[in-house]
C-alpha cells in the first residue's frame, strides 16, 4: 500500500473513494483485490491506492457505524484501465441501495 502525490511519476493505476453520503464509512473494501480504505468522512476523499490492474466498476463492500453496505456490478470489464488517477464515487438512494460512480481524474 502507498499512498500516491499526484506530482510523482505515475506507473501504476491510482484509485481514492469519494463518499458521497452523509455516513461516515470505517472502512471501504475493494472485493477482488482485498484492499481496505479507512476513515472516510461524509462528503470526502480517501488516500489514492496504487493497484497493478484496475476496472471501471467494483465490488465494494462498506463498514459504517451502524450497518454494513454492499455494492455488487451488473457489469464488469474485463479491460483493466491505463495508467491514471480515477474516483470511485460511492453514493446511497433512497432506499439505502449502494451506487458506484466511475470517474476519470483530471
Amino acid at each position: 500500500f502507498s499512498c500516491t502525490d499526484r506530482d510523482d511519476e505515475v506507473n501504476l493505476v491510482n484509485i481514492r473513494i469519494q463518499n458521497s453520503t452523509k455516513l461516515f464509512f470505517n472502512e471501504v473494501r475493494i472485493a477482488e483485490r482485498d484492499t481496505v480504505y479507512e476513515n472516510i468522512a461524509a462528503g470526502e476523499f480517501s488516500e489514492y491506492i496504487e493497484f497493478e490492474t484496475a476496472y471501471a466498476n467494483a465490488a465494494v463492500s462498506i463498514l459504517t457505524d451502524s450497518t454494513s453496505l454492499n455494492y455488487i456490478p451488473t457489469a464488469v470489464s474485463s479491460d483493466s484501465l491505463p495508467i491514471g488517477f480515477y474516483t470511485y464515487e460511492i453514493s446511497l438512494d433512497e432506499e439505502n441501495q449502494v451506487g458506484l460512480t466511475f470517474r476519470i481524474d483530471d
